[in-house]
C-alpha cells in the first residue's frame, strides 16, 4: 500500500526473478514476444487498466500495470497469469513479488539500471528492457504514465553508469583475459591472437578479442576440420597441432581451451619459438581444467601467464568493485523515483483540471440547452461567454489550492480526494 507521505503513483507491478526462483521456474513462466503482446493486450481488455509493459528474459518475468485501479486489479490479473501459463506460480508468495507505486517504480530502475541483475552491472538488461517497451509501445500498451516511467528509467541509468563504476571491470574470465591483454600490450590493434581448442569456451574469447580489434586470429586444433570451421566462421586461419610452433612464434596472445589430459604447451616447445621471436613478449591465458599449458612456460623471459584461478580472482575483485558502487547507485534511483514523483503530482493536476473542466462544462451545457429554444442567437452566446467565465472562475480556485499544496504529498492527496468525491468525480 502506498505510505500517507506520498501521492499515490498508479503503478503496480509481479514479478519472478533469479532472486526468488530457480531456472526451471523461471523457464516456465517465461514470454516470447508474441506471448508478451497477447498477455498485455488480454490484461488490458480483461482488467480495465490503462498500459501494462512485461519484461521477460532467461532471469526474470515482470508485469507492470499502469492506471487508477491497477493495485486492486493485480490479485486477478495474477490468476489469469496462472491460467493463461497453466502454472500455479503468480500466487505463490514465497516466489513472487508485487510492487506498488514508488516501491515498483524504483524497481524498474534498479532493473534498467543493471543494480537487480544476476551479475551486478551488467549492460545487456537494458538493452532488453528497451526491446520489451518497444514492442509494448509499437502495440499501443502503454500510457502516459508507462511511457515516462520508461524515460526515467532511461535516464536513471545512463546517470549510473557515467557517475558509478557500476559495470566497471571484467566479471567473466575469457573477458577478465581481454583486459589483462590491454594492460600488458596497451593497443591489441596489431596483436595476432592464437586460440588451441575450437569449443565453445575459446570461441568466446575470441569473439571478445575480435570485438577489440585484434590484427589476426590464428586457431589450431588437433582434428583440423574443427579449427577450420570456427575459423571460417570467426575470420581466421586453422592450423592443426603439429602446426603449433609455427603459429606460437607469429603469436602475441594465446589461449588455450582444450580437452587434453596432457600438456598441449610445454617449456620444450616455447624455448625454440622464443629464439625465432627474438624475445618478443607472450601473453599466453590457460582455460582448460586439467591446465594445457605447462607452469614451466611462465619461467621463461618474455612470457606473461595466467591460468583460470588467475582470471576468477581478478573476477572476483571485479565483483567486490561493483557491490562497493551499489550505495551510490542507489542514491541516484532515489533521485529519480523523487523526480518521477514530482512529475506525477503535475501529472495529476492537469488530470484533475481536465476532470473538473469537462464536469462542469456538462453541467453548463445542459442548462444552457433548457434556454436555447427560448433565447435569441445573440442573447444565447452571452450567456455561453458568461458561464464560461463562471465556471473558470471557480475552477480557479480549485487549481490555486492544489498546486499550493502540490510539494504536500499528504495533504495533496486529501483535497483531490475530497474535490473528486464533492464533485462525485470517481464515478464519471
Amino acid at each position: 500500500m502506498q505510505t500517507n507521505s506520498e501521492i499515490k503513483i498508479p503503478i503496480a507491478s509481479i514479478g519472478i526473478s533469479h532472486k526468488t526462483a530457480g531456472v526451471e521456474i523461471r523457464d516456465r513462466v517465461a514470454l516470447n514476444a508474441e506471448e508478451q503482446k497477447f498477455t498485455a493486450g488480454e490484461i488490458m481488455r480483461l482488467f480495465n487498466v490503462d498500459g501494462c509493459l512485461i519484461i521477460s528474459t532467461c532471469n526474470r518475468t515482470e508485469v507492470y500495470v499502469s492506471g487508477e485501479k491497477s493495485e486492486d486489479r493485480m490479485p486477478e490479473i495474477c490468476i489469469w497469469l496462472n491460467e493463461y501459463k497453466k502454472c500455479s506460480y503468480f500466487t505463490d508468495a514465497k516466489i513472487t513479488y508485487r510492487l506498488n507505486g514508488s516501491k515498483a517504480v524504483r524497481h524498474f530502475f534498479e532493473v534498467v539500471s543493471g543494480l537487480d541483475s544476476q551479475i551486478i552491472g551488467e549492460p545487456q538488461i537494458t538493452g532488453q528492457v528497451k526491446d520489451s517497451y518497444n514492442l509494448a509501445h509499437d502495440s499501443s500498451m502503454t500510457d502516459t504514465i508507462l511511457n515516462k516511467l520508461f524515460n526515467f528509467g532511461l535516464q536513471a541509468e545512463k546517470k549510473v553508469r557515467s557517475e558509478t563504476f557500476l559495470s566497471d571491470g571484467a566479471v567473466s574470465v575469457s573477458f577478465a583475459g581481454v583486459e589483462l591483454a590491454r594492460k600488458i600490450f596497451n593497443n591489441l590493434n596489431d596483436k595476432t591472437v592464437l586460440l588451441i581448442g575450437a569449443g565453445e569456451t575459446a570461441e568466446l574469447a575470441a569473439i571478445h578479442f575480435l570485438e577489440k580489434g585484434v590484427k589476426e586470429l590464428y586457431i589450431a586444433n588437433r582434428t583440423y576440420e574443427n579449427a577450420k570451421k570456427l575459423a571460417s566462421k570467426l575470420g581466421g586461419r586453422a592450423f592443426g597441432l603439429q602446426e603449433l610452433p609455427a603459429a606460437l612464434t607469429e603469436a602475441d596472445i594465446v589461449i588455450s581451451a582444450t580437452s587434453s589430459n596432457n600438456h598441449v604447451v610445454t617449456r620444450d616447445i616455447m624455448l625454440p619459438v622464443f629464439k625465432e621471436r627474438y624475445d618478443k613478449p607472450m601473453f599466453l591465458i590457460d582455460l582448460a581444467i586439467p591446465r594445457d599449458i605447462d607452469p614451466a612456460v611462465d619461467k621463461i623471459e618474455g612470457v606473461y601467464l595466467y591460468n583460470l584461478d588467475n582470471l576468477q580472482e581478478i573476477v572476483q575483485m571485479n565483483l567486490d568493485k561493483r557491490k562497493q558502487e551499489i550505495p551510490k547507485a542507489s542514491k541516484i534511483i532515489d533521485e529519480y523515483v523523487h523526480d518521477f514523483q514530482k512529475w506525477i503530482s503535475s501529472h495529476s493536476v492537469s488530470f484533475i483540471i481536465k476532470r473538473l473542466k469537462a464536469h462542469f462544462d456538462r453541467l453548463r451545457i445542459k442548462e444552457l440547452d433548457r434556454l436555447r429554444k427560448r433565447l435569441p442567437v445573440n442573447g444565447f452566446e452571452e450567456i455561453d461567454y458568461l458561464t464560461q467565465s463562471i465556471m473558470n472562475k471557480l475552477m480557479h480556485q480549485h487549481i490555486k489550492a492544489l498546486k499550493k499544496i502540490v510539494n504536500n504529498p499528504e495533504l495533496y492527496q486529501q483535497q483531490v480526494e475530497f474535490i473528486l468525491d464533492l464533485y462525485e468525480l470517481e464515478d464519471e
